[in-house]
């Protein structure tokens, strides 16, 4: 029954048009293994490869694999945000979902649909775990392009940080908008987060 309404939630998602979805940026941590294998049913993950698992953080933060965008989602969504003139399919996926886009990134449409973050390389993980156990899949969102990769879910690759709390002086845990550009004066640590993109759900 439970693999049922995985299966029935994930197939509701996909019927919507990625141009209507709205998305919310969280933060997340790594995931230990021992703690995804005790919500992995819950979460609807298959695997649980790492003791540092970025992939089961991630669908953690949403509230589950039905709450993040598929790949196709995710290919839709770089179709909003590049010119389109020029695309390269790859067999890698079914129905060529793995499709590079080329084109100048549009910022602020990225920032109309919550995702937008002040790097040159944006990457978002997707709800598909990889055959393997041990990888899943994300997209890039760069400045003069989009493309899918397999990234591992240990983190080594393919991740995207942003400036989280910021100690500036003697105040600790300023935010600010880009934190590299800040100076630490006090010469406390910064912290970076690890962020990815849920869909918004309408209450």
């Amino acid at each position: 029954m439970r693999k049922l309404s995985l299966f029935l939630a994930l197939m509701l998602f996909a019927a919507v048009p990625a141009s209507a979805k709205h998305f919310r940026m969280v933060k997340y941590k790594p995931m230990s293994q021992e703690k995804c294998m005790a919500r992995k049913d819950e979460l609807g993950l298959k695997y649980c490869p790492y003791d540092n698992d970025h992939l089961a953080g991630a669908v953690a933060a949403c509230g589950g694999v039905w709450n993040m965008p598929t790949v196709r989602a995710l290919l839709s969504v770089a179709t909003q945000l590049y010119n389109g003139l020029e695309r390269e399919f790859d067999d890698e996926f079914d129905g060529g979902w793995v499709t590079t886009l080329y084109g100048e990134r549009d910022d602020e449409k990225m920032k109309e649909l919550g995702i937008w973050v002040n790097d040159s390389r944006i990457y978002y993980w997707s709800n598909e775990e990889a055959k393997d156990g041990k990888g899943g899949y994300v997209r890039m969102f760069a400045t003069e392009g989009s493309n899918s990769y397999y990234a591992p879910r240990d983190g080594s690759r393919y991740v995207t940080h942003v400036l989280g709390e910021v100690n500036y002086g003697k105040t600790k845990n300023v935010r600010t908008g880009n934190p590299r550009h800040d100076s630490n004066l006090s010469g406390l640590p910064n912290k970076d987060a690890l962020v990815t993109i849920c869909i918004k759900r309408k209450k």
